[in-house]
This record gives structure tokens, C-alpha cells and sequence, in this order.
């Protein structure tokens, strides 16, 4: 009798425990602010919360218990989650829009029954048409910031051409625009690039743009072409008698002619250390004495320096004063080499052909196929070998068009390597052998050439040549 007892009093327990467990999930399930629907094996809605009524603004009695495809066909939402669910028996998650135009992301999940087949899928559906518009105006905000950007750089680059400055790439557009901020102070400004990048085009725009500068010299002085038994002289001047050979009147060095306006000192890293002394007091104390002289002649300069090396990496070396560093460095600006701003390629490739065919009375242009070796061209030389590759091409070419044939053949575009293990040696004699190499060669450049003319010119061989070869080995063009 007690083990009856006992055993009414766990069941009934287990009863009451249960009844809690599902008051709890019953409160969730009609309090959840997402809906939230039961859907069978085959299709058919269960139940619904609250919520998911509030997103159909239907009452339960108008779906529960119709199947999804039918709630699909009468347009109460556009795509059952629930069906792929149940065909692919996995989770599967989709935005559904619903009659009201209410947007959902929309959940489905299987429940699975002892069988292993699907019994239920539970499906929650989370309101996101505030986040969806909101989306939407983001990408439309992003358009009109995009194209006020575009409508901004077509301006930059019109008033670039306005003062004869080509440029197309972002990277120049935002150097030059630095240079323009720079110029209305008279800090120094330090240019760092290589050989042939435009320092000079950018120093002549700190000059430029500086409203008390403008109208007066703007000298420049390359340190390394001079002599530097004759830089001194050409920096600070000399008196009468100052050395054998000085002119009777003595000279105005570069400081002297630039007074009041701007003084550019290019490859400044070529400087001796002893003309760095003197360079720095003159940028600390604003005046000199010429080379002979006692008298002591204030200037008022602005100095831009420019180097192709790494002056810090001098400055360790011992080759450059520190202190003369850090006074050069105020403001650095770093100019990157052509092949890092290749939009700018073609822009100054026609500009050259424009300016060449002005001096020399030609009508030339550029053909499609020589612009895209131009453009894969590493341009080691910069602006300045880009300039003499058009003038070169265009008094060489015999026709008005530039062909790819006509860019310099020993400075063209990087050869293709065939790795060892790329030539696997085939054919019972030497012949065979060489013929099997000359057709994976023929096939790795056409390959890594836009055209047969590009391919033709970097194998030495002609057009008429590589097309034979091309119908013997049975290769195809690109």
C-alpha cells in the first residue's frame, strides 16, 4: 500500500512539474516580440503566436491550420521557409517579405521524430523592415557620397589641367592637394620619391599657391649636378677676389636671388657635410656670408628640399648631419613612384604625345595595344622616362598610329619565365625536343600577352612568323 502511495505521489509530482514547465514555455511562446509558428511534417500551420499574427495582421483562424504553399499562392507571405526545411531536413534562413510589405528574417528549424524524419519545423520570423530601410538609405547616401566624390575629383583633376599638372590617380590627387594646404605656410617641407616622379612639379606648387611667394623667384638647385667645389658658391655667392677665377663683381648666390620667394635644393642628400652646416644655420638664423665676404645678408626664404634616398638611412650612415635632417623634415611629403599610380600612365602618355606632335607638326596617337604595354611597363625611370619613351616612339614610328612594335623592345614589359619544372623535355630526338620547348614557350607568352602583336614582339619574332608557328603547334589566339 505505501509503495502505491509513494508511486501516485512522484507521478503526481512529475504531473505538476511538467504543468510548470509548461506554463513557462507557454509564456514565451505568446509573449515572444518575434513570431512564431509550429508547422508539421506535412506542411501545415499548428500554431501561431501573438506576434506572428501582429506581422500577417490576420487572426490565427484565417492561417492556422492551411498549408504553407497555400499561404505562398494567396500572397500572404512570398516564400515558405518551413517547405525547405522539410526537403532539406537542415536549418534554413531567408528574408520573407509579407502581403503587408512588413520584411522578416525568417528562420525555420527541423524537429526531429525517432524515425529520423522531420515532424515539426518551428519557424520564428524577426521583423527587420526598419533595419531593411534603413539598408536601403545607407546605400543610397553611400551613391550620393560617391558621387559627389566622383563629381569632386573631376574637379580637382580639371583645375590639375588648368595649371598644365596631369594627373588621374588619387594617391597624386591627394599629395598635390596636401602641397596647395602647405603652400599658404612657410613651413619646409622635405619631398621624398624617386628619380623622375615630379618633386619639382610639386615644390613649383608650394610656390605657386603661396599668396606672399608667388610673384617672386622661385630658384632651384640641384646638389648633385654641381661640383662640390663650386655648390658653395652657387648656394651663397662670393665677393670680389674670393677665389682664382672669381668675376670681378663678385656673385648673388641661390639664397640671395630667392629672397622673399622659394628656394628648391633637389637630391639635397648629395650635399658635403660642411656645406650642411652652413645650410643649417642659414635655415636657422635666415642669414649667410658669401664665400670672402664679413658682411652678414638676411634672407627671407622659403626652402623646399627634395632627395631620391632615404635620408634617415645617411643620417645612421653618418653621411647626413641628424640635426639638418629633422630641420629639413618638417613636413614630408612622400611622392609614389609611376607603376604605383598607374591611372596616371596613360593620362601623361597623351599629354607627351599632345605636347610632341605641337613641337614636331605630327598628328600620332596611341593604339590600344601599345597603351596596355604601357600600362604593364614597370617605369623604373618614372615621369621623366615616360616622357622620353613617347618622344623616342614618336620620332621613330613611320605610321600616325603607335603600335606595340614601336615601345622600346630592350626596356619592354618583364619577360616570362619558365620555372624548371615547367619543361618537362619530350620527343626521341634533338629535334622534337626543341620543337616540344619552342611550342610551350610560344603558348606561356601568348598567355601572358593581350594580343599576338605583344606576344610576336617579346619572342623577337614577327607577326607573320608567330602565326605560322601558332597553325603548325595548333594554338589558339587569346
Amino acid at each position: 500500500m505505501k509503495k502505491e502511495v509513494d508511486s501516485t505521489n512522484k507521478i503526481l509530482y512529475e504531473l505538476d512539474y511538467l504543468r510548470k514547465r509548461l506554463r513557462e514555455w507557454e509564456a514565451v511562446f505568446e509573449n515572444c516580440r518575434d513570431g512564431i509558428s509550429v508547422v508539421d511534417k506535412n506542411g501545415f500551420i499548428l500554431r501561431s503566436n501573438p506576434a506572428m499574427q501582429n506581422l500577417y495582421q490576420l487572426p490565427a483562424d484565417e492561417y492556422v491550420g492551411k498549408n504553407v504553399t497555400d499561404l505562398v499562392k494567396e500572397g500572404i507571405f512570398n516564400i515558405s521557409v518551413s517547405e525547405e526545411v522539410i526537403s532539406s531536413k537542415k536549418p534554413v534562413s531567408r528574408m520573407q517579405e509579407i502581403s503587408t510589405g512588413i520584411k522578416c528574417l525568417t528562420m525555420g528549424v527541423p524537429v526531429f521524430g525517432d524515425d529520423g524524419e522531420v515532424e515539426l519545423v518551428v519557424v520564428n520570423s524577426h521583423d527587420v523592415t526598419e533595419l531593411y530601410s534603413l539598408k536601403e538609405s545607407l546605400i543610397q547616401s553611400k551613391k550620393l557620397v560617391d558621387g559627389y566624390q566622383a563629381q569632386l575629383t573631376d574637379m580637382r583633376i580639371t583645375q590639375m589641367q588648368k595649371e598644365d599638372i596631369i594627373v588621374r590617380s588619387k594617391k597624386m590627387l591627394d599629395i598635390l592637394d596636401l602641397a596647395r594646404r602647405l603652400a599658404i605656410v612657410d613651413t619646409t617641407v622635405l619631398i621624398m620619391g624617386e628619380s623622375g616622379v615630379g618633386k619639382e612639379v610639386v615644390a613649383r606648387i608650394l610656390h605657386r599657391a603661396n599668396p606672399k611667394r608667388s610673384e617672386k623667384a622661385f630658384i632651384t638647385l640641384n646638389c648633385g649636378a654641381i661640383p662640390h667645389n663650386l655648390l658653395e658658391s652657387e648656394l651663397f655667392g662670393y665677393e670680389h677676389g674670393a677665389f682664382t677665377g672669381a668675376s670681378r663683381e663678385g656673385k648673388a648666390g641661390s639664397f640671395e636671388l630667392a629672397d622673399g620667394g622659394s628656394i628648391f635644393l633637389d637630391e639635397v642628400g648629395e650635399l658635403p657635410l660642411d656645406l650642411q652646416v652652413k645650410l643649417l644655420r642659414v635655415l636657422q638664423e635666415r642669414n649667410f656670408k658669401r664665400i670672402g665676404g664679413t658682411k652678414e645678408i638676411n634672407v627671407n626664404v622659403r626652402v623646399i628640399a627634395a632627395s631620391n634616398k632615404d635620408l634617415l638611412d645617411l643620417v645612421k650612415k653618418g653621411k647626413f648631419r641628424e640635426d639638418l635632417y629633422y630641420r629639413l623634415n618638417v613636413v614630408p611629403l612622400k611622392i609614389p613612384p609611376l607603376r604605383e599610380r598607374k591611372e596616371d600612365i596613360v593620362a601623361l602618355a597623351r599629354h607627351f604625345v599632345q605636347y610632341f606632335n605641337r613641337k614636331y607638326g605630327f598628328e600620332k596617337i596611341l593604339s590600344a595595344e601599345l597603351i596596355d604595354v604601357m600600362e604593364k611597363y614597370n617605369w623604373p625611370g618614372n615621369v621623366r622616362e615616360l616622357k622620353n619613351f613617347v618622344e623616342r616612339m614618336m620620332v621613330t614610328s613611320e605610321e600616325n598610329i603607335m603600335r606595340a612594335e614601336n615601345f622600346p623592345a630592350d626596356n619592354s614589359a618583364e619577360s616570362v619565365h619558365l620555372a624548371p619544372n615547367q619543361i618537362t623535355l619530350k620527343g626521341s630526338s634533338l629535334a622534337e625536343i626543341l620543337a616540344d620547348v619552342e611550342k610551350k614557350a610560344i603558348a606561356e607568352f601568348l598567355k601572358n600577352s593581350k594580343s599576338t602583336t605583344i606576344a610576336a614582339r617579346r619572342l623577337g619574332i614577327s607577326r607573320a612568323t608567330l602565326a605560322r608557328k601558332m597553325k603548325k603547334y595548333g594554338l589558339k589566339r587569346r
